[in-house]
């Protein structure tokens, strides 16, 4: 199993600019195709962060219904195996058989609901583990079968207004969506992201703020 890390580097200059605009720095896993992206981790700014987490996975349900700004939490989960079913009895997910599709976990909804559910990943700040983080969420009716795609991409970006395991509307974040004029929430303001692809060659990497576009940049702080 892989280890993974990402290290932040704010200079103080940058702590100042984070701190007076309100915003906190945001880890997100990118949604391609999905109208929302769920905020997996809001950690404080400070010089030095350290973000670690592994190849493990869970798959989850939720009761809470997937809309704009809507904060998800999980009511139940099991450890995800890439390829494998799992099902939702509406208590409990277990695993229930292979899909031969590498790469994806499928869930199936056995309840008699609409839930949400997706992957979420256990990650560890400054070495403290922290709850299951949510990476996907979508709506799955009853019956339904939903299928996630398993992936280590992070998006790395300031957020205000947002709390962990909200479903921030893909237009709201500048460059991930090219839908046109679509009315934002005042409520949420998010600056351009830096999205890092993890692999099991490149596990580790650096980025910084940058004081003068004000955006997260890759590589230490000079």
């Amino acid at each position: 199993m892989t280890a993974y890390t990402l290290d932040i580097q704010i200079d103080n200059a940058g702590l100042q600019t984070i701190s007076g605009a309100n915003m906190s720095i945001a880890i997100l896993q990118p949604q391609a195709n999905s109208n929302y992206q769920i905020v997996a981790l809001l950690p404080p700014a400070m010089n030095n962060q350290q973000i670690t987490w592994s190849d493990s996975q869970l798959v989850y349900s939720s009761s809470y219904a997937l809309q704009s700004y809507a904060v998800l939490q999980i009511n139940s989960q099991a450890t995800a195996v890439s390829g494998q079913t799992y099902a939702f009895d509406g208590s409990t997910i277990s695993q229930s058989g292979s899909s031969g599709l590498s790469g994806t976990v499928q869930l199936s909804n056995s309840s008699q609901k609409t839930i949400t559910s997706g992957l979420a990943r256990i990650f560890s700040v400054n070495g403290t583990q922290q709850p299951p983080a949510i990476l996907s969420a979508a709506s799955i009716l009853a019956n339904g079968l939903g299928s996630f795609q398993i992936e280590n991409k992070i998006i790395l970006t300031l957020l205000s207004g947002a709390q962990v395991g909200m479903a921030i509307p893909t237009p709201v974040i500048p460059n991930m969506s090219t839908t046109a004029n679509k009315k934002r929430n005042a409520a949420v303001v998010a600056q351009p992201p830096l999205t890092l692809d993890f692999t099991a060659a490149n596990p580790t990497q650096t980025v910084h703020f940058d004081d003068v576009s004000n955006v997260f940049v890759t590589g230490a702080l000079p």
